[in-house]
């Protein structure tokens, strides 16, 4: 499947971030600011962890087979294949640093009012 052209990308950042808004919009009228922080922190943590791990498997499922399996899957291929999994894997990163944005975002602005709220009296 190709990847998203420039409207799709932009329609589709659009729709993702009202779906977060909306969710964020819960976790205020769930939990306060409080649960804004940690939907935030918890897109930050998500984004980061497919920036730097690729989305591949890891943790106690990861079996030095399996990681090994996943580096030699892409040594005897083409050299347009491996441009096609790095182009299609740079459009994943910007996927992943704008999530890691909106994260940061709510992170911030969650835990601030929280804590202006509870300690600025």
């Amino acid at each position: 499947m190709p990847p998203p052209r420039n409207i799709e990308r932009l329609a589709l950042s659009l729709l993702c971030g009202a779906g977060l808004l909306g969710l964020a919009w819960l976790a205020l009228q769930a939990i306060g600011w409080f649960g804004v922080g940690l939907l935030g922190l918890f897109v930050l943590f998500v984004a980061v962890r497919f920036e730097l791990e690729g989305n591949l498997p890891v943790g106690p499922q990861m079996t030095p087979d399996l990681y090994a399996s996943q580096f030699r899957k892409h040594g005897p291929e083409h050299a347009t294949d491996r441009a096609e999994q790095r182009t299609l894997f740079a459009r994943q990163l910007s996927a992943a640093r704008l999530a890691a944005g909106f994260g940061s975002l709510l992170t911030v602005i969650g835990f601030g009012f929280f804590f202006m709220l509870e300690f600025g009296r």
